[in-house]
């Protein structure tokens, strides 16, 4: 097989990245992946990485968390680069390789080897008609947002609690239910119609999983065009816990408490500002989330080749 560009962002999964570099050197020799490494130092700098290989590579393989494959596509998209991509999950949440059924190391190289591509769906999220992002996994409002805030001050004042994000995320969403955040105020309208209510919890998935490997839209396809779109409507905290860890993915959109709507694009609309995430990544700009009233998700059919 050629040579693939592995683009390695070693500060995925807070830096733990960095301490699986040999790992996954090693992999990739046991599985005979010709390769040529190139290590990221920062975001921009990874950026440049995909304009410098997307030239000379026909497969970039993207190695680190969600992020890390939110911005290697992202460029490929700006570029309009029609490489495959291949994904190696080194992150915190992984949720877009475990769509693909290449979370584990193993599963990852054995594909980049094998070197067969399919084309998917992206997400995207727009704005008066501009793309903010494309995005492979899932775009969030509410309750995400604001875990993911919690716990990035956690971590920043005690850095080994980055190890136990799931017990910072249940005390990140205790304190965001008790917040003047929640619930929204949101008008979600769609195809199959318009939906308005209190909720807490908006979510626009393109993959069927979310918040590192909860199947939260069963149904969600990679290439069917559509996206599944997760209401989660006002709560209590132990409610929402249920939901969350005790109910089947199946039954999900048979609680009184949730929405569930496939569709190939989404308006939200509110009178109070909201801020979105994309794959773990808060949109904002000069690092102030930004803050919307209104915004699109809609599908972008076959967008991207996949190595899977």
């Amino acid at each position: 097989m050629e040579k693939v560009a592995i683009l390695f962002n070693p500060s995925s999964g807070k830096g733990r990245a960095s301490q699986k570099r040999r790992t996954l050197q090693k992999c990739l020799k046991e599985n005979g992946v010709a390769y040529d490494w190139f290590e990221s130092r920062h975001e921009d700098d990874l950026r440049d990485l995909v304009k410098v290989t997307a030239a000379d590579y026909q497969t970039l393989v993207a190695a680190g968390g969600d992020t890390t494959m939110l911005i290697v596509i992202n460029e490929m998209m700006r570029l309009q680069a029609d490489n495959s991509l291949g994904m190696i999950g080194l992150g915190s949440c992984n949720d877009v390789v475990r769509e693909f059924e290449i979370h584990s190391l193993k599963r990852a190289c054995a594909a980049i080897k094998r070197n067969r591509f399919r084309r998917i769906d992206l997400g995207m999220a727009i704005e008066n008609g501009k793309v903010l992002r494309y995005y492979p996994g899932q775009a969030s409002i509410g309750l995400a947002v604001l875990i993911n805030q919690y716990v990035e001050r956690v971590v920043k004042r005690r850095p080994r609690l980055g190890k136990y994000q799931t017990l910072s995320g249940l005390s990140g969403g205790w304190q965001a239910l008790r917040s003047t955040d929640l619930p929204m105020d949101l008008t979600v309208e769609c195809e199959s119609g318009i939906f308005h209510g209190e909720f807490v919890l908006a979510v626009f998935n393109n993959i069927r999983y979310y918040a590192a490997g909860k199947m939260a839209t069963p149904r969600a396809r990679t290439d069917d065009g559509l996206l599944d779109a997760f209401l989660v409507k006002n709560c209590s905290f132990s409610r929402l816990a249920y939901i969350t860890f005790l109910t089947p993915p199946a039954a999900y959109s048979e609680k009184k408490e949730t929405v569930a709507i496939q569709a190939p694009r989404f308006i939200v609309k509110a009178k109070k500002p909201f801020a979105v995430q994309i794959d773990g990544e808060i949109l904002a700009a000069a690092d102030t989330p930004r803050q919307f009233k209104k915004i699109e998700f809609a599908s972008a059919p076959r967008a991207l080749k996949i190595i899977s």
